[in-house]
């Protein structure tokens, strides 16, 4: 029986694996028309290894965003491959792998599928990026606080403290040298307590103007900054002065620059304060012919607990105006001398009608003075009748002075007829 069988499955054996093969062929051919082997392009992005190669050189590296996506073509089955999108790809540029040149520094970068991957084939399964090179620079900075706004009225803005107070920057050189200061900026309009916020660190170069911190690297992107608030007032400045000037010159006037300071500090102590005094023993004047003009430190001269709220305000301008003394004769109707200790049932009797009394003072003032208004005073005490010359005395407001004046002059009795005096006339 199994003789037979065999015989049948032997015979016409050529014709029989001929059709084997045209099915096989015919199956893989009907395969690929339903299932066919296609192409399609995918991007992905570039992720970047090994970095501190880079930094271990002292260098900083930067690519050009454009050039940090790749695109790439992958073939394969489409049932396979339409099931894929970008994110089942990885390109990855290793900076371990750098080719250095002075024209231009290259990378390779590696495409690999995460899924599928031994059913797919990716073109160009290795490209290169081109890599800038530039020296990098490691520096640090301390952070230094500013203020903007005005704090509530009677207010000022008192110690300011940053958290941390130190910023530590790296970059291309060519960035990091710009770097002049870092700021930390707090906005304190309308404050009238302790006020804390979180602030972004600036970085200003040389102009004033910020730097760019998109390709630096920074410790820390915010700072806690906290400012106090102290109680303000406006108060005036006083000075005295010590000495005489010069014989025949005067102090007309004594003035501050400013006149008034602006200070801080609790306000229990402030209210106690009426005035900044100087002493007067730091001004002195004497046996001067002309202005002082004199710089003082009014810091110095502040009570405990207080400060100035304008530190622009520390140097105060003291200015002493000298001026000499005018001399001018001013005639005097004798008729306004009074008479001091006159003897009863005696009078005086002038020899003249006028009077001339010399008087110092700056012109302005003597412009205004007149001579009917001046009541000089004669003292005739121990006198007795008859013929004297006596010393006038002036009494007038401290910007004049009186110069000497004498008067000729007799003291007669009521009842005398003003001639039977033999007194000596006294000089």
């Amino acid at each position: 029986m199994f003789a037979k069988w065999a015989k049948k499955l032997t015979e016409n054996m050529g014709l029989k694996i001929l059709a084997l093969v045209m099915a096989v062929i015919l199956w893989v051919a009907v395969f690929n028309l339903d299932d066919p082997t296609i192409n399609k392009q995918f991007t992905c992005g570039i992720t970047v290894d090994n970095e501190n190669f880079i930094t271990a050189m002292g260098k900083y590296y930067e690519i050009d965003s454009d050039s940090m996506n790749v695109t790439f073509n992958v073939y394969g089955k489409r049932s396979i491959v339409n099931q894929l999108n970008n994110s089942d790809f990885k390109a990855v540029a290793d900076l371990s792998q750098i080719s250095l040149d002075k024209s231009e520094n290259s990378v390779p970068v590696s495409i690999s599928s995460q899924r599928s991957a031994s059913q797919v084939t990716i073109s160009k399964r290795v490209q290169q990026i081109r890599v800038r090179l530039e020296d990098l620079m490691r520096k640090s900075f301390i952070i230094q606080t500013e203020s903007q706004g005005e704090p509530a009225e009677g207010y000022a803005l008192d110690a300011m403290d940053v958290t941390p107070n130190v910023l530590r920057v790296s970059g291309p050189k060519s960035v990091v040298s710009k770097i002049q200061e870092v700021l930390a900026v707090i906005d304190i309009s309308g404050m009238s307590t302790e006020i804390t916020d979180n602030v972004v660190p600036a970085l200003y170069d040389k102009n004033g103007k910020t730097v760019d911190i998109t390709r630096l690297t920074l410790n820390l992107n915010t700072v806690t900054v906290k400012a106090g608030v102290v109680s303000k007032k406006n108060v005036p400045i006083k000075v005295n002065y010590s000495g005489s000037p010069a014989e025949g010159f005067e102090v007309v006037a004594l003035d501050t620059q400013p006149e008034e300071i602006s200070i801080q500090g609790d306000s229990d102590i402030l209210n106690a304060i009426s005035a900044i005094t100087i002493p007067e023993g730091l001004i002195n004047v004497e046996g001067m012919e002309e202005k002082l003009r004199q710089q003082v430190d009014i810091t110095k001269y502040l009570p405990s607990g207080v400060t100035l709220s304008d530190s622009t305000q520390a140097s105060v301008t003291i200015v002493v105006d000298i001026e000499e003394m005018e001399r001018r004769m001013f005639t005097v109707p004798t008729k306004n001398i009074e008479i001091d200790n006159l003897p009863e049932g005696s009078k005086v009797d002038f020899n003249s009608k006028q009077v001339s009394i010399p008087i110092y003072g700056l012109k302005d003032d003597l412009d205004a003075l007149e001579a009917d208004t001046l009541h000089p005073i004669l003292d005739v005490s121990g006198r007795v009748s008859g013929s004297h010359v006596g010393q006038l005395k002036l009494i007038l407001d401290n910007k004049y002075i009186a110069g000497e004046a004498t008067v000729s002059y007799r003291i007669v009795s009521d009842d005398s007829q003003g001639g039977d005096s033999s007194a000596d006339q006294e000089e």
